[in-house]
């Protein structure tokens, strides 16, 4: 894949730790000494030094002899204190030399005394005198923890004939004025004191001990003159079961203390005279006088302590002669040093024994016959390095296979045919250190010389080749000794490695000579002082034996090294690294093979081996002898092979890719090709993997929550990120990836990339070029941003380390302390920035708890650590302080001011600091206008062009997302404001409820508070933006504040209420709310427009009352004197007029059906329930009320209503209707008296409603129909006239309806069985006439009298026709002649 050029930063750190793991993991898998010497690729036994690329001399680098390297260098020499060299005068029998290198001292016992001094200035002489007998052996160890007083650093074991004496060594006072870095500084400056009286005195019983040796652990070993191994067992208390101290005697066990010592001389004894440790696996190994090699297994303590096997010289040399049959094999014998092969210096080897002729003979503990699963799992164990799909093997198989066997015989130097140096003779010493040996040979009397045959030159190559150098000495060497770095750091810094030679000591009776053992970076150093800068040829051939990458790595540490900075070195290194670092390319996958290989000579191969860039049909391996079998295929159980990987791959960037603008002939040819970046880039790379190795996989905190990482590793590691950093940071990227002119006249890479490529087009093959360097370009990129990041962090951790790094843990939520307890370094640095930001917050809050100033802090996470600590993060903190400040603060006046800085602080650095945070902080100390600014100055610079404003004003439209995002951001900055609102009225909520509950005097609390919120609303109102503006109605209006709301005057309030109702048009209440807004605001028109919508909506929501009512509203909005009067506000009042009519009709309708739905007797309850919810959800015209409710469900008054409402003139209608209505209330259960009374005050309420109506008003229909029923009840006489005249019924039409009646002489009078009930009603109307003349208007009164006496007359006709109506004629007469009084 290729990368994007628009990645986010934490995909380039993403991509740049991939990157970062790729070149770890190819530099890990590089061949180890294992691979180098053939014996993991054929499962067997080898050999080597009989060819001449076994061992070259560093002259070959150079094209002429005028320069000469040096491997190894010395640095002091120092001699003997002069003090010490007068005891020699009283010598009487014995004197031995050796070094403690533990502590920067050297030793020397004369007879029964011993003094120490300091090598390398030779001073601070310590001695002890306290002994009786003769000294035999010294030694040195560093006690176990927890057994001694912290005083104790060191326990110093001297053994005589008798007894084993144990000292104690303390140093001087830790607190001088020199000021060590480190430990061993401040014990080589301190003064060295031994205890007056010995700690522990240990019997020898009789048995000389040779040797002492000590562990890390502080276990002490002894080698005996009888050649058993013992171990000085020592507790810090006495146990029911043994003694505070005790030796035992390994090698024979418990045995051995039954056994009387004088019956062990008839044994045949094999003195010890070497012990060395391996303490990375547990392992102790013993040289004795006649060269036999024990391997022991040493366990956690003496109980578990096991031998392993043993191999004597005759083994050996038998061994040795099968290897190799060429040489003597006397020089095999005599093996005069072992040296321990740590988990570090390699992996399946275990020990190298040197022999007096300089045989190095490479030994394992695991046999060859161990099955190559075991051996993978052991291997990727000692590496450290984590491999997924490997189990350990059985233990028993395990078990059963380890011992001590020889894989490897190393022949020394003039064995090879070409040969130019002599043999080393006479070998009495030997140290291994990072693929150097050192042998001391004696050549001539009282003076040795000095060997040392390094790989370290040649430390990529496939192969195990190595240079030889000779350094003249100036005495017998008593002691060697790796010197102590003082400041190599506890987290074993690569880099630190590779850039520091490791240095020696040689104890001579001289003196002490101290030498260094110089690295690859040393061998360019020196190089580029003789030929005085990087453009020579020798420069340009140091990239051969060292592939080019790694040539890169080495002139990086040259050009980071605070050493050389600013100087010649680091220039000519810089030039070196950007002169030969080569070029990226795109490489072709058919040409791949024979590309990426460097084509190293002899290589070794298994059967199954697969070496990138070999023909399969060259030479397998070049061996110095012929070897058994060589020819068939290898063991199956054989050692694995090595790893094809650390020949030059691909890289895993963009793989597969193909340039975009290469055409698709090219694509096609293309189609399985890949980058491979130049060796600049994998340098660095590599230089940065190995840099952050030791953390990479380390896990940042232990269970307790102490940082893994301590001040000291922080300190170095943040050195070596600097100094990159300057470098990456003077070299830009286009810099590093750019074209450069110089080629690499011997490298085959260019060359071969040019040929694959070859078949393309020129222009494709540029175009080729340029995507390789435009991927190398971006692959730098995110390197130096992952440097930048990793400086930062590690500042940061380092700042942390400074604190009290457990409790700023401790003060992490517990989710918190899980991610921070599961995460490594490498997640740190990769994808755990949030950890980061929580550790910050921690640390910042310490301080805030403490109430100390975040000053200090602040500005060094400032200057420190820029993009973990923000510019708005510093101001966060300082807010945070002002305003804990202005909480404590008494002074109002104080307070304000501290507020108003704060808020001034924030808004400089607006939008970008965290707005909540900073909001809930105003908000508790009730600094309420603070967050509305703060929020509306984030809202005006995240949207400084009013983009979101725009969209706003323009409605919202949905394919503006530039505008959307914009209205997004700011209306999220105005939550803020809407959060604070909702804080105040919880508090007056809550405050209120206690006043209720506890009736408490509590009134101006709850004032005050509910007095904030208009405060807060006019504040906001201030700000001219329309979305502060929205988000105060928001609230209000969810909030049910919706008087307050209307009292805002600001225009976009109507604006806020359109659009909701426009967005929510069923909403009642936003309706509501908006004609509201506009009659308070004089705009009645438009009130009563709303109004009248809100009549008309159908919704449930709505009742028929709340309908009228709205009608009413509007109705009298229009009414206004404010409305215009123009004719489409009359049109428009007339049709509200009408509307609220029909609107009363229809409450009248749907009264009568609510009683039609709750009478229990109606049949039809259910249609009447549905009807009555109809009536409430809309309004309807006259027709359908009348012909969907009214006559469907019989309800004649409301038909009445209707008809009265509508005009409608159909006098049977009419008729029929009131008919109805008569024959309603008479057909209604009860006696004749109760339904004439219901009947009448029926009539009387229809009389008061359409007595005016005329149409809807049948007077003669409603007389005739009443007297019927009055026959057809019984009623007294006159009963009618009297209740219609009750009515303020005009008389005079009364009496024209009567005579009328009277004059038609129906018989339906008869038929309901009172023929004269006509006439008895006529004459009380006459009656009452006569009765309330005064009443009658003057000018009508002889019309009205006329016609009455025209009644009485027609009467009395009628009368004299019929039989017994005397009684009525009487009484027609006598009302007769005052008629006729009244008109006289």
């Amino acid at each position: 894949m290729t990368m994007n050029a628009t990645q986010s930063p934490q995909d380039l750190l993403l991509t740049a730790g991939n990157m970062l793991e790729w070149h770890d993991s190819r530099d890990r898998q590089k061949p180890g000494l294992l691979e180098l010497t053939g014996v993991s690729q054929h499962g067997r036994a080898t050999m080597s030094g009989l060819n001449d690329h076994d061992y070259q001399s560093l002259a070959y680098l150079p094209s002429n002899d005028t320069h000469n390297l040096q491997q190894m260098r010395t640095v002091t020499k120092s001699g003997i204190p002069t003090e010490i060299l007068e005891h020699f005068k009283h010598i009487k029998c014995h004197c031995t030399m050796g070094l403690f290198p533990e502590i920067g001292r050297a030793w020397l016992t004369i007879d029964s005394e011993i003094y120490i001094w300091t090598y390398d200035q030779a001073r601070d002489v310590a001695y002890y005198d306290g002994l009786s007998h003769l000294i035999v052996s010294v030694g040195l160890v560093k006690p176990k923890s927890g057994v001694f007083v912290n005083d104790v650093k060191y326990l110093l074991i001297l053994t005589t004939p008798i007894e084993v004496i144990v000292l104690g060594v303390t140093f001087g006072d830790d607190s001088t004025e020199c000021k060590a870095s480190s430990r061993l500084e401040q014990e080589q400056q301190n003064a060295m004191m031994l205890m007056n009286r010995p700690i522990f005195v240990i019997a020898t019983d009789n048995i000389s001990i040779g040797v002492i040796k000590g562990t890390e652990d502080g276990r002490i070993f002894l080698g005996g003159r009888d050649g058993c191994l013992y171990e000085i067992h020592y507790q810090a208390e006495s146990s029911w079961f043994g003694k505070r101290c005790k030796k035992i005697n390994l090698s024979q066990g418990i045995v051995s203390c039954m056994v009387p010592s004088f019956l062990k001389v008839f044994s045949e004894v094999d003195p010890i005279e070497r012990i060395a440790v391996d303490n990375s696996r547990k392992l102790l190994y013993l040289l004795t006088e006649r060269g036999s090699i024990e391997a022991w297994e040493m366990g956690k303590d003496y109980i578990q302590t096991r031998r392993l096997g043993k191999v004597t010289q005759n083994d050996i040399v038998s061994q040795c002669v099968n290897l190799i049959k060429t040489v003597d094999p006397s020089i095999f014998k005599c093996v005069k040093a072992i040296c321990a092969l740590s988990v570090d210096d390699a992996n399946g080897l275990h020990l190298v024994a040197v022999t007096q002729s300089g045989v190095r003979l490479y030994f394992s503990t695991t046999s060859l016959n161990l099955p190559q699963q075991a051996s993978a799992y052991m291997q990727a164990d000692n590496c450290g390095v984590p491999q997924s799909g490997l189990t350990p093997p059985p233990m028993g198989d395990f078990e059963s296979t380890r011992g001590l066997y020889l894989l490897h015989v190393r022949l020394p130097p003039g064995y090879t045919p070409n040969a130019t140096t002599n043999k080393p003779k006479q070998v009495h010493a030997a140290h291994y250190s990072e693929g150097t040996t050192l042998m001391v040979t004696t050549q001539q009397q009282e003076q040795d010389l000095l060997w040392s045959i390094s790989s370290a030159p040649f430390m990529n190559f496939n192969y195990l080749s190595e240079s030889t150098a000779l350094a003249g000495l100036d005495g017998i060497v008593w002691g060697l000794a790796e010197v102590h770095d003082s400041l190599r750091s506890g987290y074993k810094s690569l880099l630190y490695n590779a850039r520091t030679p490791r240095k020696l000591a040689l104890l001579t009776n001289q003196g002490t000579h101290i030498i260094e053992l110089l690295k690859a970076a040393d061998i360019l150093h020196q190089l580029m002082l003789a030929c005085n800068g990087p453009h020579h040829e020798e420069v340009k051939m140091f990239f051969q034996p060292q592939n080019a990458r790694e040539a890169c790595a080495t002139a990086l540490l040259l050009a980071t090294s605070e050493k050389f900075r600013g100087g010649d070195i680091a220039m000519w290194a810089t030039q070196a690294f950007m002169l030969y670092g080569g070029e990226p390319g795109f490489q072709h996958q058919k040409f791949h093979h024979n590309v990426t290989n460097r084509n190293l000579p002899n290589q070794t191969l298994g059967a199954n081996s697969t070496v990138v860039g070999r023909d399969s049909t060259m030479p397998p391996i070049y061996m110095s002898t012929p070897m058994p079998n060589s020819a068939g295929p290898a063991s199956p159980t054989a050692y694995p092979p090595v790893t094809s990987l650390y020949s030059q791959p691909i890289s895993p960037i963009a793989q597969g890719s193909v340039p975009p603008n290469v055409t698709a002939s090219a694509a096609m040819a293309n189609e399985n090709s890949s980058i491979i970046f130049s060796a600049k880039h994998d340098g660095l790379y590599l230089f940065v993997s190995r840099m952050l190795r030791p953390i990479w996989h380390l896990r940042c905190v232990d269970q307790s929550f102490h940082s893994n990482l301590k001040l000291n590793d922080c300190t170095q590691l943040l050195l070596e990120l600097r100094s990159l950093r300057n470098f990456l940071e003077l070299h830009s990227v286009h810099d590093l990836s750019s074209s450069t002119t110089t080629r690499l006249p011997y490298d085959s890479h260019f060359s071969n990339l040019a040929m694959s490529n070859s078949h393309l087009p020129l222009n494709e093959q540029r175009n080729i070029t340029e995507l390789a360097q435009t991927e190398e370009k971006r692959s730098l990129s995110a390197l130096n941003i992952f440097v930048k990041h990793a400086c930062e962090v590690i500042s940061l951790w380092s700042i942390l380390t400074k604190h009290k790094f457990q409790q700023l843990c401790q003060q992490l939520s517990a989710e918190h302390q899980k991610l921070l307890e599961c995460c490594s370094f490498r997640d740190l640095l990769l994808t755990r920035s949030e950890v980061c930001a929580f550790l910050i917050i921690s640390l910042i809050n310490f301080y805030l708890k403490d109430k100390a100033s975040v000053c200090e802090v602040s500005n060094n996470l400032r200057e420190l650590c820029p993009n973990l600590y923000r510019h708005e993060d510093e101001v966060t903190y300082k807010a945070t302080e002002l305003l804990m400040n202005a909480k404590n603060c008494t002074s109002s006046v104080d307070k304000e001011t501290m507020l108003r800085t704060t808020l001034q602080m924030c808004k400089n650095a607006a939008p970008t600091l965290p707005l909540h945070s900073i909001c809930q902080q105003f908000i508790s100390a009730e600094f309420y206008e603070g967050v509305i600014e703060l929020a509306a100055t984030c809202a005006s610079k995240s949207d400084p062009e009013e983009v979101g404003i725009h969209f706003y004003n323009n409605n919202e439209p949905s394919e503006d997302r530039e505008g959307y995002a914009c209205f997004a951001t700011r209306m999220n900055y105005y939550k803020e404001v809407q959060l604070m609102l909702d804080h105040v009225y919880e508090i007056f909520c809550n405050r209120k409820t206690v006043q209720d509950n506890m009736k408490s005097d509590i009134t101006d609390h709850v004032g005050n508070v509910n007095q904030a919120i208009p405060k807060i609303s006019m504040q906001a109102l201030r700000v001219k933006d329309p979305l502060m503006h929205v988000t105060l109605y928001e609230w209000l209006l969810s909030h049910d504040m919706l008087s307050e709301l209307l009292d805002v005057i600001e225009p976009s309030l109507g604006d806020f209420l359109r659009r909701s109702v426009n967005r929510n048009p069923e909403n009642v209440v936003l309706i509501d709310l908006l004609w509201k807004y506009y009659e308070k605001n004089a705009h009645h028109a438009q009130a009563a427009q709303i109004l009248d919508n809100l009549a008309m909506t159908r919704s449930d929501n709505i009742s028929l009352e709340l309908r009228i009512e709205y009608l009413v509203r509007a109705v009298m909005c229009m009414r206004n004197e404010n409305v215009g009067s123009s004719i489409t506000n009359g049109i428009f009042q007339k049709e509200l007029e009408d509307k609220l009519e029909i609107a009363r009709v229809q409450k009248t309708v749907l009264i009568d059906m609510t009683a039609l739905a709750h009478n229990p007797q109606n049949a039809n309850m259910q249609e009447a329930s549905q009807a009555v919810k109809q009536l409430n959800f809309a309004l309807y015209d006259i027709t359908q009320l009348y012909q969907h409710f009214a006559e469907p469900f019989n309800l004649w008054e409301c038909q009445l209503s209707i008809l009265n409402c509508s005009h409608h003139n159909d006098p049977l209608l009419i008729e029929s209707v009131w008919g109805n209505i008569i024959n309603s209330v008479v057909d209604c259960p009860g006696s004749a008296h109760e339904r004439s009374v219901k009947l009448f005050s029926k009539i009387e309420l229809l009389v008061r409603e359409f007595g005016e109506s005329g149409a809807c008003f049948p007077f003669a229909f409603l007389i005739r129909e009443l007297e019927i029923k009055a026959c057809q009840l019984r009623l007294p006489e006159g009963t009618v006239p009297e209740k219609l005249v009750a009515m303020n019924l005009d008389v005079e039409l009364l009496l024209e309806y009567y005579s009328r009646m009277i004059s038609m002489n129906e018989r339906i009078w008869a038929n309901e069985g009172n023929e004269w009930h006509l006439i008895q009603s006529a004459v009380r109307v006459v009656t009452l006439l006569v009765d309330n003349v005064q009443a009658i208007w003057f000018r009508s009164k002889r019309r009205i009298i006329g016609k009455a006496q025209d009644i009485v007359g027609a009467c009395l006709n009628i009368c004299y026709q019929k039989p017994d109506s005397n009684r009525l004629q009487h009484s027609l007469k006598e009302l007769q002649c005052r008629l006729q009084r009244l008109l006289g």
